[in-house]
């Protein structure tokens, strides 16, 4: 078990591929790869030239990987279920990336395609047929935690239907499809993203679920919260666009933080400077100005007298105190 400097763990990191299966066990390699990488399924390639690599990353609270496989056809039945190891249901939240994907569950079918996001739930019985070579970014969720989290009640409304990955979910997917393919390479960058994508993963469940007319206040508030997190970095960031993105109007928006001790820019300062406090900590050799504007900030004087206010500290006596204490 791998440890980061401040003694959490790091991600996990593993990869499948056929590539180094023994000469004509192609099949049986990857179907096993598929237990360990998901959950318990029945795999059939199809074709004779079967070809696939997973490259899993495994976190505390989630697992991410990228897979790429030549046809197959996958199905997960009550016996799956029943026989399977897993110790928690999960749900799976597919990035498609190339080619198509039919995915079946709950009585629907519903078609992935390149730039769409997709969700099945391991606690139920699913099927996944590619036709052609296909590509995806695959999220893994323990449902219960994650449906909580969200503020969305637990049903089969969101599974096996196609999202288009636009707007808010757009940003969220760019996110998790950008971790995915570096975790490999900045394993420790990884690491430091790993409280936001937990976080993250929730809140693109809460983007998703239906419009803001059905949802109660606190998940519309948390909408706008994710989509204040994904488009931190943006200096030009204000109330008309986080409405815009939202499809509400500033009004709804500011009556979402009206009682919270909060106004709607108070609160987009706070997360910026959450943001600020935390590279701080666990990035010590990143210029303090490079923060500042990562984090949205218009430069380093503005960042400072934010920093100042709410902490007491510069960013620089902050990091300091961090360090020696």
């Amino acid at each position: 078990m791998a440890m980061a400097q401040d003694g959490s763990v790091l991600p996990r990191l593993t990869s499948f591929s056929t590539r180094n299966a023994p000469r004509g066990a192609e099949v049986d390699y990857w179907r096993q790869a598929r237990r360990e990488a998901y959950v318990s399924v029945t795999t059939d390639p199809v074709g004779n030239a079967f070809d696939g690599e997973i490259r899993l990353g495994q976190y505390t609270n989630f697992r991410l990987s990228t897979k790429r496989a030549r046809p197959e056809e996958i199905r997960r039945s009550v016996s799956d279920i029943a026989q399977g190891r897993e110790d928690n249901e999960y749900l799976y939240l597919v990035f498609q990336m190339k080619g198509n994907l039919l995915v079946q569950q709950a009585g629907r079918q519903t078609l992935a395609t390149p730039g769409s996001l997709v969700i099945y739930d391991s606690s139920m019985p699913f099927s996944l047929s590619a036709k052609g070579y296909y590509e995806q970014v695959v999220l893994e969720l323990p449902a219960e935690d994650t449906y909580s989290l969200a503020g969305v009640h637990r049903s089969n409304d969101l599974l096996a239907r196609t999202f288009d990955c636009a707007g808010a979910e757009g940003a969220v997917a760019a996110f998790f499809v950008k971790l995915a393919q570096r975790q490999h390479k900045d394993r420790h960058g990884a690491h430091r993203l790993e409280p936001q994508a937990s976080s993250m993963g929730a809140s693109l469940l809460g983007l998703i679920a239906p419009g803001p007319c059905a949802m109660p206040e606190t998940l519309r508030r948390s909408k706008a919260l994710a989509y204040m997190r994904a488009h931190l970095s943006d200096p030009d960031l204000d109330a008309e666009t986080i409405a815009a993105g939202l499809h509400l109007s500033r009004r709804t928006l500011f009556r979402l933080f009206e009682g919270t001790g909060e106004s709607t820019m108070a609160r987009l300062r706070s997360l910026r400077l959450e943001q600020a406090r935390l590279m701080l900590r666990t990035q010590p050799d990143k210029q303090i100005s490079t923060i500042a504007l990562e984090t949205g900030f218009a430069g380093p004087v503005q960042f400072y007298r934010a920093f100042r206010a709410m902490t007491g500290m510069t960013p620089s006596e902050y990091r300091a105190a961090d360090v020696t204490g």
